[in-house]
């Protein structure tokens, strides 16, 4: 049987003293401040116009990194919200991660012929 190059078995993360095996992975890295302009082009605008915008007129969390990352893992452990520690994600003994985050959600799965599991959403630092 072929061996999956890229395959994330072997990934453990760690947070607030506890350590969990991780099933999947997504982290999103944005730039809050991108998004502080809209879009106001009308149909009136001729080909070849400049897109015409406005400033934001709702602007996001002063506190707004960016940086998210959702962690699906197994255990009957939950990731308590609203806690603060390190994050650190470990690939087959190589740290890949360590920074300072906040979880903003986590939850527990319970299903019928399947394992626990968990999923934890972090905000994490620049």
């Amino acid at each position: 049987m072929a061996i999956t190059p890229h395959d994330g078995a072997g990934t453990v993360f760690s947070f607030g003293g506890s350590n969990f095996t991780v099933t999947n992975i997504v982290y999103n890295l944005t730039d809050p401040a991108t998004d502080n302009k809209i879009d106001v082009s009308h149909l009136g605008l001729t080909a070849g116009n400049t897109v015409e915008t406005m400033d934001r007129p709702l602007k996001g969390s002063a506190t707004d990194t960016g940086r998210e990352i959702v962690i699906e893992y197994l255990g009957k452990n939950i990731v308590e919200d609203a806690s603060s520690a390190t994050l650190v994600i470990t690939h087959a003994g190589v740290q890949l991660l360590s920074k300072s985050s906040t979880v903003m959600s986590s939850s527990l799965t319970f299903a019928t012929n399947d394992a626990v599991k968990g999923t934890a959403t972090f905000k994490v630092a620049r």
